[in-house]
């Protein structure tokens, strides 16, 4: 530890015999300050450096207290320690005079840190913990939650994780979630909660009350919130085109990542704005008085990517809001500026910045500075009353009843906060009462009395108050009275509530659904089924979303809710299908089983009742806390293989619906067993089969059958095959079956039917493909002809095939095509030799290397086989811009490095420094390579910090840049 940064004895004063030294610090950081590169803020603002490495090292979250005292947190795990889950974190408090003290030490990497009444919450995965504040050293540790995540820093980095949260007017502190999740987190009251995959959790300070509000996010490293505790998240998704997503996460809200968000799905929420390429990290919202109102409501975003806080001003737009205006915040940005997390100071006017000064990469090196800027235009605030600092850091104060009633209508929001839990904690019932009904009174000054009565009773002793504000004539008291009745669960106030489905105000129908989504009350489905015909985004969001949480609650509700289905208005059978989806449920099973089963229902209503039985045939299986890794949304969504309670029944009635008179309900059926793995309706299948005549519904019994690998399916497949009458999607999909059921005669109808002229060319192709997937050597002398055919793409076809068999044969067929007159075939040829890693080929694929027309397919062939012949070739590729050839050029290359160094030495001093490097890596370690002349030459390399230099520095084509990013084969 160094001098500067030391634990102050608990009998240290503030003005101590130290004080000297401090004012030397003082003195040594201004010259820092003075010295270190800053970013340039907007005009009417200043940027200081507070402290900067060695003192605070890798900062990851910052919180300010009342008193002025700022905490800001390190995370040198994820930068410059052996392993990201060493417990080397810290928290250092800057006092106002200078001073600091090591508030905590030997934590895991915090990113989430908040003060409240004295005491300072960390949120250090797996740990969820509270300190006390005793002059800025913490005391007297209590675990929260003990686990949040038990393995917060798969693939060695604490990203994706649980990160900062706030505190809300009803109580709750909201933590941003990133899609490692949560497993098997457990409250101070035994609640447990699970989330796989981002959101936004709520806890109670105390650790208990923990529940899942919203899902689908993936990288979110705060929530903001706002005047009215609405819920602002800045993420990046890079997947699909790299969005920098701006959410508005709501109660219920489902935003669909990883697999439900690109294309955006119907039943999920969507963004604000997209910010493009970035890496989120910071997000706030200004609800101080000291700036200019321009200002107010406004959120700040730290993006790490961009090396930017974005402001950006947002307003009402229905049940949610848009982005009116943004703004990048800095100018000239240092090449090390990196921001993380973000934090407004006590008096409003400053934004401190933690800046980790180095790109996420692993490096032994100690960085990171603490910024803060300022604004320097005249201060806007209200005095902030006498009491408050006391009040706000947990100590005793002078406040009267009338100075903190009075001050539930200051325009600070933390104000208002301190106000409204000290009079919850003095239980001022009737003050606040009385101003909750007063009209008259400011409208935020009558959120937070709801909010204080919410906290000494749960509201009981203002319910009449409540209840007339759910009526008021400001929609903003409306909303927050609604959202407490929800909270609570008040049964009475039902009638209320679904008077306010209709309320002219799209922000007071959402919470209104969302209210009786909590209640749970089946009196309600009535009126929220009609509200289905909601037109507003968030508000038909959480109609069905309450609908369904309803039936969770009461199963009985389910049949009633299911009559939707049957509706003659399509948003309200669209609506029934959202709230019914995925809910594994044997009652509700029950109801839609019976609604497609009769058949003189409507056929559209047993088709969606009998699609969502189907999706439900199996359960995801029970996640065991593993993370999915970076790009989830770029694979295959989780299989379904897990039996439930539910899978006989489901399995069942697919297959009465085998025999049924509507083909769709047929095809649906099949789909359905085939999606369940139901290889024991194979017979039955078989059976339908023979008589089935509607087009589509066969070509699914063939691909049901293919898939369940039916031995006894294979005559009928063969006569298929056989027979000129099926069209070409009935003998495409036959093929495909034939390939996975396999056997002799199956083969053998193949080959006929790749030596057919009568069929389509694409059938021939895929027939010509299933069988090199088959292997068997003896097909080699039947596809020989083929290479010869009339039509190109068989030809290619036949190529693929050959090589995929492989062996001798396949060799002497391939190798005379390399002298191929086409161009095409050439190539072909060149990649089929290539895959065969016959080195006999190398001097041919060689002279194709030689040749202009296949060079890069024959340099691409030469890379997977290890040759020293090839030598010239594999230099070429590790100048390649292409990582995965030089990626296969450094393997051919690392296999014969002893035999190949004499000619790679003769030819070093020709070598561009880019392949010299490729070579040196492969001869790293390599004695006599080290001695010799490919490490003589001196070389000028650059690193990253240039590359990004450049790119600051200059200006570039954003045209070419987007095409050179998404080209697969490039650089990106």
């Amino acid at each position: 530890m160094d001098q500067s940064t030391q634990r102050v004895p608990d009998s240290a004063k503030r003005r101590s015999p130290a004080h000297a030294f401090t004012l030397f610090w003082v003195f040594a950081l201004t010259s820092l300050c003075a010295g270190a590169p800053a970013p340039t803020p907007p005009p009417d603002w200043r940027m200081e450096l507070v402290a900067q490495a060695p003192e605070v090292r890798h900062p990851s979250v910052v919180c300010v207290a009342p008193d002025g005292r700022v905490f800001v947190a390190e995370d040198p795990m994820d930068i410059s320690t052996a392993h990201a889950d060493a417990k080397e974190g810290r928290i250092i408090c800057v006092q106002p005079d200078g001073r600091r003290t090591v508030f905590a030490e030997k934590l895991h990497a915090v990113f989430g840190m908040q003060y409240l009444e004295g005491k300072i919450y960390v949120l250090h995965n797996p740990h969820f913990s509270v300190f006390t504040d005793d002059n800025g050293v913490g005391k007297d540790r209590t675990e929260l939650i003990e686990s949040m995540n038990p393995n917060p820093w798969a693939l060695d980095w604490n990203d994706h994780v649980p990160a900062n949260f706030r505190l809300a007017m009803d109580g709750y502190f909201y933590v941003a979630v990133g899609d490692k999740g949560i497993f098997g987190a457990v409250g101070r009251d035994g609640k447990r909660v699970d989330l796989r995959g981002g959101g936004v959790l709520r806890l109670r300070p105390d650790g208990t009350e923990l529940e899942v509000y919203c899902t689908g996010v993936r990288n979110i490293l705060e929530v903001a919130l706002n005047d009215e505790d609405e819920i602002f998240t800045y993420d990046n998704t890079d997947e699909h085109d790299w969005m920098g997503r701006l959410t508005h996460m709501v109660d219920g809200g489902s935003y669909g990542y990883p697999y439900d968000f690109a294309p955006r799905r119907p039943y999920t929420l969507w963004m604000m704005h997209d910010f493009g390429g970035g890496a989120a990290t910071g997000a706030l919202c200004y609800n101080e008085d000291a700036l200019p109102d321009e200002y107010h409501g406004n959120l700040f975003l730290g993006d790490f990517g961009k090396q930017q806080i974005l402001r950006v001003r947002i307003a009402r737009a229905g049940a949610t809001y848009r982005v009116a205006a943004h703004e990048e915040f800095f100018k000239n940005q240092p090449a090390d500026f990196r921001p993380v997390g973000i934090a407004f100071g006590t008096d409003g006017m400053s934004l401190y910045i933690c800046d980790w000064q180095h790109r996420d990469t692993k490096e032994n090196i100690v960085v990171g500075r603490l910024w803060k800027a300022t604004y320097t235009g005249a201060n806007h605030a209200t005095p902030k009353p006498a009491w408050y600092r006391a009040t706000a850091m947990g100590q005793p104060s002078g406040a009267t009843k009338g100075d903190l009633v009075a001050s539930l209508a200051h325009r600070s929001k933390n104000v208002r906060l301190a106000a409204q839990r000290e009079l919850a904690r003095r239980r001022e019932s009737k003050s606040l009462v009385e101003l909750a009904r007063d009209a008259s009174a400011a409208a935020y000054s009558r959120w937070h009395a709801i909010w204080a009565l919410d906290a000494i009773d749960g509201g009981k002793s203002g319910r009449g108050a409540i209840l007339a504000a759910v009526e008021d004539r400001d929609a903003s008291v409306r909303r927050q009275a609604i959202r407490q009745l929800g909270n609570e669960r008040v049964r009475e106030a039902v009638p209320t509530l679904i008077s306010r489905l209709k309320d002219d105000d799209a922000g007071v129908r959402f919470q209104a659904s969302a209210a009786l989504g909590r209640i749970a009350d089946p009196e309600a489905v009535p009126a929220l089924m009609a509200a289905l015909e909601e037109k507003e985004l968030f508000a038909q969001h959480a109609v069905f979303t309450a609908l369904n949480r309803i039936g969770r609650v009461n199963r009985t509700a389910w049949a009633e809710i299911a009559k939707g289905l049957e509706s003659d208005r399509a948003a309200v059978r669209e609506g029934t299908e959202f709230a019914l989806r995925e809910t594994y449920d044997t009652v509700l099973l029950d109801v839609l089983i019976a609604l497609a089963g009769e058949p003189q229902r409507d056929v559209a209503t047993r088709e969606t009742a009998m699609r969502l039985v189907s999706e439900l045939h199996h359960k995801l299986p029970d996640w065991n806390g593993e993370w999915w890794a970076y790009h989830p949304a770029l694979g295959a969504p989780p299989e379904k293989n897990a039996v439930w309670a539910g899978t006989p029944k489901i399995v069942a009635s697919l297959r009465a619906l085998l025999d049924d008179a509507e083909s769709r309900l047929r095809l649906l059926a099949v789909n359905g067993l085939r999606a369940a793995g139901d290889a024991e309706s194979s017979p039955q299948l078989r059976r339908c089969f023979e008589r089935e005549t509607a087009p589509e519904v066969r070509r699914a019994i063939i691909a049901a059958l293919g898939q369940f690998k039916d031995a006894m399916f294979a005559l009928p497949l063969v006569r298929l095959l056989r027979e000129a009458k099926p069209d070409t999607a009935t003998l495409s999909e036959a093929v495909r079956a034939a390939g996975q059921i396999g056997g002799d005669e199956l083969r053998s109808a193949l080959l006929d039917l790749t030596a057919s002229t009568a069929v389509d060319a694409s059938v021939r192709v895929e027939a010509i493909g299933v069988l090199g997937q088959l292997k068997g050597r003896e097909l080699l002398v039947r596809l020989d002809p083929l290479l010869k055919d009339d039509d190109r793409s068989v030809r290619v076809a036949t190529i693929k095939a050959i090589a995929q068999i492989g062996g001798d044969e396949a060799r002497r067929m391939l190798r005379p095509l390399l002298a191929s007159g086409s161009n095409d075939l050439r190539r072909e040829a060149v990649t089929a030799v290539g895959s065969l890693h016959d080195r006999n080929a190398v001097p041919d694929l060689l002279a194709a290397w030689r040749s202009p027309e296949t060079r890069l397919d024959a340099l691409n062939a030469l890379a997977q086989i290890s040759d020293v012949r090839a030598v010239d070739a594999y230099l070429e590729g590790l100048g390649s811009p292409n990582p995965g050839l030089r990626e296969q050029c450094r393997k051919a290359l690392g296999g014969i490095r002893d035999e190949a160094l004499p000619l790679i030495e003769q030819r070093a001093p020709s070598l561009n420094a880019g392949t010299l490097g490729e070579l040196r890596r492969i001869y790293k370690g390599h004695s006599r390579a080290e001695r010799g002349a490919l490490f003589a030459w001196q070389v000028a390399t650059l690193e990253l910090e240039d590359y990004e230099r450049h790119a600051l520095e200059h200006g570039g084509d954003p045209v070419r840049g987007q095409r050179v990013f998404f080209d697969e084969s490039g650089v990106a």
